[in-house]
């Protein structure tokens, strides 16, 4: 509120919203008491008008603080998608090496890799006989021979053309056995 000092000469007004002391010559009683209604007046309008700014001024911040939010979360979003992204394609890696692991033991299952022991016993079991130290044993042998152990797998483009081919003729080959001895 205002303060208001009156003298002989003149009546001094201080207002604190301004911060300032207005100086008026002396005043009758009732100008003084109308000059005061002035006043108070003036000092309710000001208070109403530095109300409105503050106000003004803390939506602005707000609406500010949240524009930056959305905007932040505009730019952490993507990354955070990309970020799931790599962690799925790593584990996604991880998975087609273990099958390849796999595939590579089941085709050497397959292709009938055993140790020589199981061979010797189901040969005894079938009615065969070890040589004896005096005969030779010869086994013919194609020209074309080859052993093959294992079918690698080209990890830049995937599966060799060997491989592929090899997997074509097997499926094959047993396909056409299993329809002639259904027949």
């Amino acid at each position: 509120m205002s303060s208001v000092k009156t003298d002989e000469f003149y009546t001094e007004v201080y207002v604190p919203i301004s911060r300032q002391v207005y100086e008026y010559p002396a005043l009758s009683p009732k100008e003084a008491e109308d000059r005061k209604e002035e006043l108070k007046k003036k000092e309710a309008k000001m208070i109403r008008k530095a109300t409105r700014s503050r106000i003004f001024e803390s939506v602005i911040a707000v609406g500010l603080i949240m524009f930056v939010g959305v905007f932040f979360m505009l730019l952490i979003n993507p990354q955070v998608g990309l970020a799931e992204l790599a962690k799925d394609n790593s584990d996604l890696k991880d998975d087609i090496a273990v099958l390849k692991r796999n595939i590579l033991d089941s085709e050497e299952d397959v292709n009938g890799i055993t140790d020589m022991d199981s061979i010797r016993a189901q040969a005894l079991a079938l009615g065969m006989q070890d040589p004896n130290t005096n005969q030779v044993v010869i086994i013919p042998m194609p020209e074309d021979d080859k052993l093959v152990t294992m079918v690698s797998y080209d990890e830049e483009f995937g599966i060799s053309e060997e491989a592929y081919d090899s997997a074509v003729e097997a499926l094959t080959n047993y396909y056409l056995q299993e329809v002639a001895s259904d027949e």
